[in-house]
């Protein structure tokens, strides 16, 4: 029985771990044909690997969503492989705690807009502009529950720049969806909690952590 995504073809970035791998796999399950993105190619290898060993179809890509060149790469590497593009999932993202540890509180704050909400905005706007010619296709934005409700800053500084950049795609799903509603494409965005995964390891592998989640 063909999957509900038989015939698809899904972008997703930050596919070599945590949700944009899982989104990889699922989605390859339901019958689409993967570009897994990551900043490093032998990352999303592993990724697109799994997948056509389980016997789908899978592409894997590396780029920097925060570089325009490299978020444009991304979609004309998808495009001319597969002819189209009709979903795409940004996943790539970074926390806070994963700076190194001599920046100073501004360059983590750059850093992590560039890539969270920067990223996913270089990354929308191109795959939209072939979407809309195709006349179909649909976006998925990873938000989080802090881009809704907030949470206390660290770093030295008292506003959070994960939180931010997490609110600024949260409105920022808002305006493409009334943007690109009647050209045929649906954007939405998914704001989890926290989840097991690489990008919260160091609170979710520290048990006093865990008790504050």
């Amino acid at each position: 029985m063909p999957g509900r995504l038989q015939g698809k073809v899904a972008l997703i970035t930050g596919a070599g771990s945590g949700i944009g791998a899982a989104c990889a796999v699922a989605f390859a399950r339901e019958g689409a044909r993967i570009a897994a993105a990551d900043l490093k190619l032998e990352t999303a290898a592993q990724i697109a690997r799994q997948i056509t060993d389980s016997g789908g179809d899978a592409l894997a890509l590396a780029g920097d969503v925060s570089k325009r060149k490299d978020a444009e790469s991304l979609v004309a590497g998808t495009v001319a492989h597969y002819r189209r593009v009709d979903v795409l999932v940004n996943s790539a993202g970074v926390s806070p705690r994963a700076a190194p540890r001599e920046w100073d509180f501004e360059q983590v704050w750059d850093w992590v807009m560039d890539v969270n909400l920067k990223g996913t905005l270089l990354v929308s706007k191109f795959a939209a502009e072939h979407m809309v010619g195709q006349g179909s296709g649909a976006i998925v934005n990873l938000s989080s529950i802090y881009g809704l409700v907030g949470r206390p800053g660290h770093l030295g500084i008292p506003l959070d720049p994960y939180v931010h950049s997490k609110g600024g795609v949260s409105l920022l799903t808002m305006n493409l969806a009334n943007h690109l509603a009647k050209k045929g494409v649906r954007v939405n965005a998914l704001c989890p909690a926290f989840d097991y995964k690489n990008l919260t390891k160091t609170h979710t592998h520290d048990p006093q952590a865990r008790k504050m989640l």
